[in-house]
């Protein structure tokens, strides 16, 4: 996304490359957990290694979070009133679309031809119809027999659109009485939704151990919007300088990073887990914002600020390879569960290379918008979902 990393302003001066940095890593966390899933390795000998796999899922929080930062950075600083609805959704559809429809069309080729031969879920006629039409209009996040079907990692997109859908209502609170007001108005939101969910499972309503209650449920838009806001919140913070201001004491975000990380680990499995997530991949932001650490210059390398650009591809492509690359080596080549890690991680550049052949492409195409509309904005839009 151009901004201006000198004083924070939305511009076409730079690009902040932190930002794809972030992306990069937040993909590379989400494809190891998936890996580490479908592979079913363990590694007990390596201590910490596996709980590190397994909290892979988290990097789609990282996303919202960047999500939330990248789509309000146009508008922060008090030009909320830039904020045009059309003009929002004309880009959204323009910038997201495309790719998706191209890796859904390579998902149902994979699961029709290839349920069989790959381990694919088998669909009726009827059902697989059920399937194109939930997947086509982003409504398969809200059922159980759609949220993880024909490539698992499309949930999360689903609720990037219902995210989508509240910006402007979250714009229309922010006019009225401020971001601050409105942040709090949604956290307590999403603490409300999820501490009654909590209690709906404790008292028998919802089955504690069903997809609906597990997966569907929580991550609709009142149970994780909170990590979008956060992001916005950065945003607002670095549009007007703040963080700029506190590029000397980086070292006490950094210090409150070493506090809440821990937190966030003992905080698994509690009905706001994903808030304490959501604060501690902010800090991270603000900390790869500041630009004068460590973590920002890793963060800016250019490798992965290149992975990072073509991250939305990688997450849209890589679930459905590897999970039919794991069930072949599993069930011909007879591996076990680590060697079947260990040989999806050396197979990981031919996934590399479809993302990047969808991002050269589609997505390349589509990521920046026509020039009136970045003059409109003072911003052009080229924020990623990624978000995954």
């Amino acid at each position: 996304m151009p901004v201006n990393q000198t004083n924070g302003r939305s511009g076409a001066a730079s690009r902040l490359p932190g930002i794809d940095g972030l992306r990069a890593l937040a993909a590379l966390w989400v494809v190891f957990f998936h890996i580490h899933a479908f592979s079913q390795a363990r590694f007990a000998f390596l201590p910490g290694f596996d709980l590190f796999l397994r909290s892979g899922s988290t990097g789609v929080s990282l996303f919202l979070v960047l999500s939330g930062f990248c789509l309000y950075i146009p508008f922060a600083g008090g030009r909320t009133d830039r904020f045009k609805t059309d003009q929002f959704f004309r880009r959204r559809c323009r910038r997201l679309l495309p790719a998706y429809y191209v890796s859904l069309s390579l998902a149902l080729a994979l699961t029709v031809l290839g349920a069989a031969q790959l381990g694919y879920e088998h669909f009726t006629a009827l059902q697989l119809g059920w399937q194109i039409l939930t997947h086509l209009t982003f409504l398969h996040t809200l059922f159980p027999s759609t949220f993880y079907s024909l490539n698992g990692a499309y949930w999360s997109l689903g609720l990037e659109w219902q995210l989508y859908l509240g910006l402007p209502l979250l714009v229309v609170g922010i006019r009225r009485y401020g971001l601050r007001a409105t942040a709090l108005a949604v956290i307590a939101c999403n603490v409300v939704y999820r501490v009654g969910l909590a209690l709906a499972i404790q008292r028998g309503l919802l089955a504690g151990d069903s997809l609906l209650a597990m997966a569907v449920l929580p991550n609709q838009l009142p149970g994780r919007w909170a990590e979008f806001v956060f992001g916005m919140v950065v945003a607002e913070l670095y549009a007007t300088g703040q963080i700029a201001r506190w590029a000397a004491k980086t070292k006490y975000v950094l210090l409150l990073l070493a506090v809440l990380i821990p937190l966030s680990i003992l905080a698994s499995g509690l009905a706001v887990s994903h808030l304490v997530y959501g604060l501690v991949f902010s800090m991270l932001l603000v900390v790869v914002l500041a630009s004068n650490n460590l973590v920002s210059q890793f963060c800016s390398w250019r490798p992965l600020v290149a992975l990072g650009t073509m991250s939305y591809s990688l997450y849209l492509v890589h679930q459905p390879v590897i999970q039919g690359l794991a069930f072949l080596l599993q069930s011909y080549g007879h591996l076990s569960s680590n060697t079947t890690f260990l040989v999806l991680v050396l197979l990981l550049p031919s996934v590399l290379l479809l993302a990047y052949l969808l991002f050269i492409t589609i997505e390349k195409r589509t990521m920046h918008p026509p020039r009136s509309t970045a003059v409109s904005l003072g911003v052009a839009d080229t924020a990623k979902l990624v978000e995954s």
